[in-house]
């Protein structure tokens, strides 16, 4: 991997775990902050949010004035050389005072992840991709899991209001039929990196957002994963599908997704 990329590999984790640590102050009630409703159902942010995606926008406009960012709060825009960002991804969660959230961001080069952390503070782990150079969790390499039926996989599917119900249920009871197991902890960011460490066996969404999925497709294929296309430079800000899983099972479900949307 080129130096220029190591160095923001360096970066990734340093401003991971620095906006982890300030948003932690947040969610432990060391700063107050307010909730506001965004744009449906169970669709919220907070100032915590905007207080963390606005460190790593100061972050990085430091180390790296040329490259752009696009945030879920700010907004923002692609160019060649992009940061997708996701200052707390699991924001329901995280007001709620649930443990189940993360940051996460994603460095893309020419449409091509290059970099990806995403970082859980409420257990310190530090997930990171780099192209090329596998993913590791707190120094340590992960792998994806080994299941190969989907009567053995434990299998988290995504789900916000924006998506279609029925095809949601109809893919659930398609996979619960096969015997496999359904969660949905709610941060698809950081059951992306779980699946990369063998944690979870699949995840599937039917339409992410970039800086929610990218760091976490990457993490999975630098594990050994599968993952379906997903949008790059021209398509990213309009996100698209995700799945992801161990290589065995990966057929089996790209099939049952197919079948659910007919």
């Amino acid at each position: 991997m080129p130096l220029t990329h190591r160095s923001r590999a360096a970066f990734a984790v340093e401003v991971a775990r620095s906006a982890g640590a300030l948003a932690n102050r947040y969610f432990h009630g060391e700063i107050a902050f307010a909730i506001e409703q965004k744009d449906g159902p169970q669709d919220f942010v907070s100032v915590a949010d905007r207080a963390v995606e606005a460190h790593i926008r100061t972050a990085l406009a430091s180390a790296f004035p040329d490259d752009s960012m696009l945030g879920e709060e700010g907004g923002g825009n692609v160019g060649n050389c992009v940061w997708v960002v996701d200052p707390i991804d699991g924001t329901l969660n995280f007001v709620h005072g649930v443990r189940y959230w993360c940051v996460s961001l994603c460095y893309i080069e020419d449409g091509v992840r290059t970099v990806g952390a995403t970082y859980d503070p409420s257990l310190d782990e530090l997930f990171l991709a780099e192209r090329g150079r596998g993913a590791t969790l707190n120094g340590k390499p992960i792998r994806v899991s080994n299941c190969a039926s989907l009567a053995r996989a434990l299998i988290v599917q995504g789900y916000v209001h924006r998506h279609r119900l029925d095809e949601h249920l109809a893919l659930r009871h398609a996979l619960l039929s096969s015997g496999a197991a359904v969660k949905d902890p709610g941060a698809g960011a950081l059951m992306l990196a779980h699946v990369a460490a063998g944690r979870f066996d699949a995840f599937y969404e039917p339409h992410m957002q970039p800086w929610d999925a990218s760091a976490g497709l990457l993490l999975v294929e630098e594990a050994g994963g599968k993952v379906l296309p997903y949008p790059a430079r021209n398509a990213l800000a309009e996100g698209g599908p995700v799945l992801a899983s161990a290589p065995a099972i990966f057929g089996s479900l790209e099939a049952l997704v197919r079948a659910s949307a007919m």
